[in-house]
């Protein structure tokens, strides 16, 4: 019995190490993932292939094409890093995985993988992501604190990126109202960003996850920011704008993704936007007091 156990959690490591290699060596994203899925069944079949025929796949050149197929000699450090990671309390769920989240199944650019710390989101999870300018003026902040807690009051978790202003105010109103948050970041776990937020960070975890697409040891990048607001999104059933500035450009890419991935998008207006050079989102529904708030919650979350 015992045996049977070790060949299954191997099998496990296996398959984890194997999309590790893919996406952190072989360069394959998130949209050429699923590509190989289409068209392999799955990773590990690539490895039976060669150049020839990983060309005729969209954008992939013979180098790109020998980048892919030579990852499979980094499965075994793989290995050795999932490990490695388990013993910080750094878990790994990729897309073939049972526990990866379901709400970002249906995306069309799903992470392939998943670092994670804390508990990943249940699949039954009713859920709000609450977003802003880092830029944020105090009444923002007390907005965002204000919806967070009503959020939790309703049943919903709050998810935000963990950025500084009204994110950061996001997940506070959570904590101090012993709700869930989860935060998703645009590095890896050992650069923290910003680094005042680390101490979120870790009270987050203790009752949601904190997320990541990217290796540990990643650094952060504006691409990086910009890209973790589709899983931000993607995470939640829909999304309320509590402030923006008119250089608000991870709010504006949040928006975006909120059309591609069909979810509702609510802006919070403070009356004088036009005078502050702010363009709200086209796809955003205005409501301008938090007695609005309550309706958004009843008519866009899932039950």
């Amino acid at each position: 019995m015992m045996t049977g156990c070790v060949e299954i959690m191997s099998n496990d490591i296996y398959r984890t190490s194997v999309v590790m290699a893919l996406r952190e060596t072989g360069g394959v994203g998130p949209k050429m993932f699923q590509v190989i899925l289409s068209v392999f069944g799955s990773p590990e079949n690539i490895y039976g292939t060669d150049c020839d025929v990983l060309v005729e796949l969209p954008h992939v050149s013979e180098e790109r094409a020998a980048k892919i197929l030579s990852s499979q000699d980094v499965i075994p450090m793989m290995s050795e890093r999932i490990e490695r990671l388990a013993e910080e309390n750094i878990r790994i769920t990729t897309f073939l995985d049972d526990d990866y989240p379901v709400k970002l199944r249906s995306m069309g650019d799903p992470p392939p993988i998943i670092y994670y710390r804390g508990s990943l989101p249940d699949p039954s999870e009713r859920s709000i992501c609450v977003i802003g300018t880092t830029e944020a003026t105090s009444e923002g902040i007390g907005a965002a604190i204000d919806i967070s807690t009503l959020s939790v009051k309703k049943g919903c978790s709050v998810v935000s990126g963990l950025a500084r202003g009204i994110d950061a105010a996001a997940h506070v109103g959570a904590l101090k109202s012993g709700g869930i948050t989860h935060a998703v970041i645009g590095s890896g776990f050992y650069n923290i960003y910003p680094k005042e937020n680390t101490v979120i960070a870790e009270q987050l975890v203790e009752k949601g996850a904190l997320m990541t697409e990217y290796p540990p040891d990643s650094t952060v990048n504006t691409g990086k920011l910009l890209a973790r607001n589709r899983i931000v999104v993607g995470l939640s059933d829909s999304a309320i704008v509590v402030e923006l500035s008119p250089k608000s450009s991870g709010s504006l890419s949040a928006a975006e993704a909120c059309g591609r991935q069909g979810k509702l998008l609510f802006c919070l207006l403070r009356g004088d936007e036009e005078k502050r050079g702010i363009n709200i989102p086209r796809n955003a529904i205005p409501f301008e007091t938090l007695d609005d708030v309550e309706t958004i919650l009843e008519n866009s979350i899932g039950s």
